[in-house]
């Protein structure tokens, strides 16, 4: 997998509270999480981009209140009215 290089300025007081590697982590997860959640990323591409599994990163975006699973409005509705049409 071919890997590109970022660069973000960070203010030298964050960096004196916490550990530049635990930020990167940290960083990277909310990113996949925002564009997991926005429908940018695929599930796996977002666990990925947030150096998981996709079991470790579905798992944790439920704990964030993320739904794992999507589920378009539109759909969900002729699902519950084709439902109640077969009762």
């Amino acid at each position: 997998m071919k890997l590109e290089t970022l660069e973000i300025k960070i203010p030298k007081e964050i960096l004196l509270q916490v550990r530049k590697e635990e930020l990167i982590k940290e960083i990277k997860f909310l990113i996949a999480m925002d564009m997991y959640d926005r429908g940018i990323l695929s599930l796996s591409k977002a666990a990925l981009l947030a150096e998981m599994t996709k079991e470790e990163f579905m798992e944790i975006l439920s704990e964030y209140g993320v739904d794992i699973i999507k589920y378009p409005k539109e759909e969900l509705e002729e699902e519950l009215e084709n439902l109640k049409e077969a009762k």
